[in-house]
């Protein structure tokens, strides 16, 4: 088991319902009596015809089930030696439980929720068995074995959700020791993933190992427990195989087996297989206390007592508890009640290697071509193609010449298909893809099986169960969304999804209709053009319920196509049809933010009808100083049409208002749909009032006089001699009308000699007028003079009373020149 890392769920929680495939069980032992875990079953000892117990535990393994608390059912052997049922309890204290069914006994064991927990350990090189390793993506769990194949490379042996982070790494991804929990990172890589037996998740699938190698070398991983507190180095070979196959001679003979691991976590510990060919759900996945991913295996082994292994301890290599140390399980899951184990024969046949340990088999040329994995579909549809794939590794150390790989259905009797492998060189593999087209449903077994001769026959072949389906045309309506309610007079929209859940593709159109069956009316038809296996739509209608009646109206979906099952061709729904709001909103307020006790406040209300509904019938805005009460002012509003706003002003009269801050609310009386936003509130605070003000200034005296030169014009050169013309415009901008007469001089210069005078005849306020200045340049000095036009009346702004001009005076014979 792994350490858990908490992402939202905990991985490694392990749920497990554990029945015993049907056999007779025999077991005997070799092993001595003075175990930790207690004596072995005596090698004499026959395990009882459990037939009749494993008949009565299928008819009513369903019933015990439905108690809560009961989470699994197996069959034992009792004390006595009588065949018995066991009941796997969640809790102690499970009620109404039986004492005996159809004459077999029936007895309890708690084993709770099977979890994987944590404990750190530390980096060693080499790395000994039994040290924490991990995959960069998972926690932390135990170095099984180094493990060998025929080439002499050697490898790391743990489960496939401790180094292949179950089936999410990919092959070439590092292993680090220790393991990620345990503070393990890239600087502390000791292997690379080699190859993983891929887990099957799927609701029908069954697996028999949870087992990954990882290529590493010798210099960096020891074949070895630690000497101080291990069982040293284990056997390379395998406990009961004295044919020398590959896999145990009798898999019964375990039951008993005194066995002994050592773990990253738990370290060396002793227990006793209890329990063979037991079938257990794992859960890998759990969400709360609800397991949410889980994985079914076959032909497993249980091993007591509870303490045998903890959390870190996914990995460890099961041996025997005596001198011999012969290995005999994987171990890969548990609780504190039972641990769970793959065989071990199993997981060194699935990757052709052996445990590197002491009394090697002899070494020597070794032809072995092995089926490695075979796999499809977790399901198939009759006479529809599935592809099926099979994989085949040289495990041995020659290389193998031409040989074929065939696929056969074992349940119809017919061969799938024989493909040629032109060869294969000593741990080199490949995969074949075959297409199957079973002709019949139900379970089908498929058997792949490579033809070359080898000098192991025990993995040449490989097989799988695939449930085949008949083929289903089956198109659903699953669902609607849209609103519940709608209000009579708007449309709404109402999605109707529509999901092809057969299993064959559907190429035409498929009509969908959607009805108000209140009504009798059809809202709308639309077309699907075809529909995968898988897919699904939504389409959307558009329902007007202009005139429709108020309150609940059923709409029906249903589909056109003639399909398999038409239980799910329609789906009804229910949406509400409702009046038209008559809703008034206090919508703004404002208002001084300070008021002087005993001064009145002017607060303005907007009113607005947010509602469908006109309101022809008056109806008061209160204010209220605090909610509700006490009021000290009233409105009348005398209707309101939809979507109307309104503003009116209520007084407030401060007079005997405590002085501190108020809070004023103005509400509708009005009694509507919608009291949510009857009101509005606005702050307003309440001052001491304060001594009388100065009186108010004086007003000011009227504006004095004033007339300014507001512009001046003239030519910008003059000929000596010439007459040069001067626009000036003056302007009155005072206040008061100039009655009398002033003069408009030119001069050239400031204060220089009068060159023109012009008179105006009075001027009103605000009235602009425009003089002519002639300037006669005969005998002027040829050069640039600046005129200055000023008016000569007395007022009160002279610094607008003259403006300037340049004009540049030159000679007859220059002028000629430029003519």
């Amino acid at each position: 088991m792994r350490v858990p890392r908490v992402r939202g769920f905990i991985r490694g929680a392990i749920v497990v319902l554990i029945a015993v495939a049907p056999a007779v069980w025999y077991a005997c032992s070799d092993s001595g009596s003075n175990s930790p875990a207690g004596p072995a079953i005596p090698v004499a000892r026959l395990i009882p015809d459990l037939r009749l117990a494993i008949a009565v535990q299928r008819r009513h393994t369903d019933a015990l089930l439905e108690i809560p608390g009961v989470i699994g059912t197996a069959v034992t052997v009792q004390p006595d030696g009588r065949p018995g049922m066991l009941l796997l309890l969640d809790r102690p204290g499970v009620t109404g439980l039986p004492l005996m069914l159809d004459g077999i006994p029936v007895t309890q064991r708690v084993t709770g929720m099977l979890m994987a927990f944590s404990d750190p350990t530390q980096r060693q090189r080499p790395a000994p068995m039994g040290f924490s390793v991990g995959h960069p993506a998972i926690t932390a769990g135990t170095i099984g074995a180094r493990v060998r194949d025929a080439l002499g490379r050697v490898y790391i042996l743990s489960n496939n959700h401790v180094l292949a982070n179950s089936n999410g790494a990919n092959l070439g991804d590092p292993e680090y020791q220790p393991g990620p929990f345990d503070g393990g990172t890239a600087a502390d890589q000791i292997a690379t993933l080699s190859d993983f037996q891929v887990i099957s998740f799927a609701a029908n699938g069954t697996n028999t190992i949870d087992a990954a190698i990882a290529l590493s070398t010798t210099s960096v991983l020891d074949n070895a427990t630690p000497a101080d507190d291990g069982y040293s180095m284990p056997n390379s070979t395998i406990f009961g195989d004295a044919n020398g196959d590959g896999l145990f001679d009798d898999r019964n003979a375990l039951l008993g087996l005194n066995v002994q691991k050592y773990g990253r976590t738990t370290k060396l510990t002793h227990g006793q297989i209890t329990g063979v060919n037991a079938t257990v759900t794992i859960c890998y996945a759990v969400s709360g206390f609800t397991c949410t991913k889980t994985a079914r295996y076959v032909d497993q082994l249980l091993i007591t007592p509870g303490g045998f292994s903890n959390g870190g301890d996914s990995g460890s290599l099961i041996v025997t508890d005596d001198a011999n140390l012969n290995p005999v399980a994987l171990l890969f899951a548990g609780n504190a009640s039972v641990t769970i184990a793959n065989r071990i024969d199993l997981v060194l046949q699935r990757f052709g290697v052996v445990i590197d340990g002491f009394a090697p088999p002899p070494p020597g040329p070794l032809t072995d071509l092995a089926v490695t994995s075979l796999s499809g579909p977790s399901t198939a549809v009759q006479g529809s193609p599935s592809s099926v794939t099979v994989s085949v590794k040289n495990v041995g150390n020659q290389d193998v010449s031409t040989f074929d790989v065939t696929l056969q259905d074992t349940t119809e009797h017919v061969t799938v298909g024989t493909q040629s492998i032109a060869g294969l060189v000593a741990g080199a593999s490949t995969t074949v893809t075959f297409s199957w087209t079973p002709g019949a449903t139900g379970d089908h077994n498929l058997l792949a099986r490579q033809t070359l001769s080898d000098d192991r026959a025990t993995n040449d072949q490989r097989s799988v169960t695939i449930t085949v389906d008949p083929p289903v045309t089956d198109v659903a309506i699953t669902g609607f969304t849209g609103p519940g309610s709608v209000i009579v007079g708007h449309s709404v929209n109402v999605g109707v999804n529509v999901a092809n859940a057969g299993n064959q593709n559907v190429a035409g159109d498929i009509t969908v209709t959607l009805q108000d069956s209140t009504a009798g009316v059809t809202i709308g038809t639309q077309t699907i053009h075809g529909l995968a296996v898988g897919a699904n739509t939504t389409l959307v209608f558009s329902w007007n319920t202009t005139g429709a009646a108020l309150g609940g109206h059923k709409l029906v979906a249903t589909h056109a196509l003639a399909d398999d099952n038409a239980a799910n061709n329609r789906r009804t729904t229910v949406i509400s049809v409702t009046p038209k709001p008559l809703d008034i909103a206090m919508t703004g307020i404002t208002g001084p933010r300070s008021v002087a006790q005993g001064d009145t406040a002017h607060v303005v209300v907007t009113v607005q009808n947010v509602g469908e509904v006109d309101v022809t019938a008056p109806f008061n805005i209160e204010l209220s100083d605090g909610w509700a009460t006490p009021v000290v002012g009233v409105v009348t509003v005398p209707g309101l049409a939809a979507g109307a706003t309104t503003t009116v002003e209520i007084l407030w009269n401060t007079a005997g208002a405590a002085i501190t801050g108020h809070i004023l609310f103005a509400n509708s009386k009005l009694a509507d749909d919608n009291s949510a936003n009857n009101s509005v509130g606005i702050s307003i605070n309440v001052t001491a009032p304060g001594p009388p003000g100065p009186p108010p200034p004086p007003p000011p005296p009227p504006p004095g006089t004033d007339v300014a030169i507001i512009g001046i014009t003239g030519p910008a050169r003059v000929t000596q001699g010439d007459t040069a013309h001067i626009v000036v415009t003056v302007k009155n901008v005072g206040g008061q009308d100039v009655t009398g007469n002033f003069d408009v001089v030119l001069a050239d210069g400031f204060n220089g000699p009068i060159v023109a005078t012009q008179t105006i005849t009075g001027l009103a306020v605000g009235v602009s007028v425009t003089r002519t200045l002639n300037w006669n340049t005969a005998g002027v000095e040829i050069t640039g003079h600046t005129l200055f036009a000023t008016q000569r009346l007395a007022d009160s702004d002279p610094s607008n009373n003259t403006v300037g001009i340049a004009v540049i005076e030159r000679g007859r014979l220059e002028r000629q020149r430029q003519l």
